[in-house]
C-alpha cells in the first residue's frame, strides 16, 4: 500500500478500517485527501477478503467539511505523488462502493462532512456529537449535502436544514432517521450490527449494491427483467451452493465470496 497522508487504513478480520488524520485542520478535506480516500476506497472494494468498511476520525472534529483554502490555492494542497489524482466528489467515490460502510461519528459533522457521514449505509454517533450546515452563512449552498439529505428526510426538511443554517443535536439527527443509531459507552449496537453483516454471505451482498445502483439507471419495464437476470447469476455462484448446505445440514456457512 502506497504511503497515505492525510488518512490511516488498516484490515482486521475482513473490516476496512479508515481513519480521517488531518485533526489538526479538523479533518477537512483538501485536494489530496479526497485523492487517499478514494485510493483507499478502492483498495477496500477490490479485495475479496474485505466485506465491511468502517470510518471514523481522529480529533475532536469528525470533519469540517471541504478545505474552502486548499481548493481555491493549489499551491496550498499538499500533494500525494504516490496516488492518482481523483476529480470526484466524496458522495461519487463513495458511491461505487460495493461493500456495507459504517460511519462511526464521535465529533461534531460539519458542512461537508455529511458527504462521508451520510454515504455511508450506517451512521452512527456518540450523543454529545453536533451536526450543522453553515454553508448559507458564508455566501454557499449545500448543494452534494443536499441530495443526499434527500434520500432521508422529504424535500423541504432538507431544504429547511440547508436554509437554515443551524446545528443540531444526534438526538435530532436520529428523530430525522439520519443516524441508524445511537451509541453507548460499549457500542454493543455497533458490535451486534458488524457482527450480522459479517456473517451473512459477502458476495451476495456486494451483487446486491450492484443492482442497487445499476436500478437507478434502467427504465420502470426493464427493472424486474434485470432483477430477475441478476438473481439468476447468484443463483450460480459457490455462495449460493455453500449457503443452501449450510442450511440443510444446519451448519454455519463457509463463506469464499465466489
Amino acid at each position: 500500500m502506497e504511503k497515505l497522508n492525510f488518512i490511516k487504513v488498516h484490515v482486521e478480520g475482513h473490516v476496512f478500517n479508515l481513519t480521517l488524520a488531518r485533526s489538526d485542520k479538523r479533518n477537512a478535506f483538501s485536494p489530496t485527501m479526497v485523492s487517499e480516500i478514494a485510493y483507499a476506497l478502492n483498495l477496500a472494494n477490490s479485495n475479496p477478503d474485505v466485506r465491511l468498511v468502517q470510518i471514523e476520525a481522529e480529533g475532536p472534529v469528525f470533519c469540517a467539511g471541504m478545505d474552502l483554502k486548499a481548493f481555491e490555492d493549489p499551491t496550498l494542497d499538499i500533494g500525494n505523488s504516490a496516488i492518482p489524482k481523483v476529480e470526484k466528489s466524496l458522495a461519487e467515490i463513495f458511491a461505487c462502493l460495493d461493500k456495507p460502510s459504517i460511519c462511526v461519528v464521535r465529533g461534531d459533522v460539519i458542512a461537508g462532512g455529511f458527504l462521508i457521514a451520510l454515504s455511508c449505509t450506517y451512521l452512527f454517533a456518540l450523543p454529545h456529537v453536533r451536526f450543522s450546515l453553515p454553508e448559507v452563512k458564508i455566501g454557499l449552498f449545500p448543494f452534494q449535502v443536499l441530495a443526499l439529505l434527500t434520500e432521508y428526510m422529504p424535500e423541504r426538511k432538507a431544504m429547511d436544514l440547508c436554509i437554515s443554517g443551524r446545528s443540531f443535536s444526534a438526538a435530532e439527527a436520529l428523530e430525522k432517521e439520519i443516524l441508524y443509531g445511537m451509541l453507548d459507552a460499549e457500542e454493543t449496537v455497533l458490535i451486534e450490527l458488524k457482527r450480522t453483516i459479517l456473517e451473512n454471505a459477502p458476495l451476495a451482498i456486494s451483487r446486491g449494491f450492484v443492482a442497487l445502483r445499476k436500478l437507478k439507471e434502467r427504465d420502470y419495464d426493464d427493472k424486474y427483467n434485470f432483477l430477475l437476470e441478476t438473481l439468476a447469476d447468484l443463483r450460480k455462484t459457490n455462495d449460493f451452493k455453500e449457503g443452501m448446505d449450510a442450511m440443510r445440514n444446519k451448519r454455519k456457512a463457509n463463506w469464499q465470496n465466489s
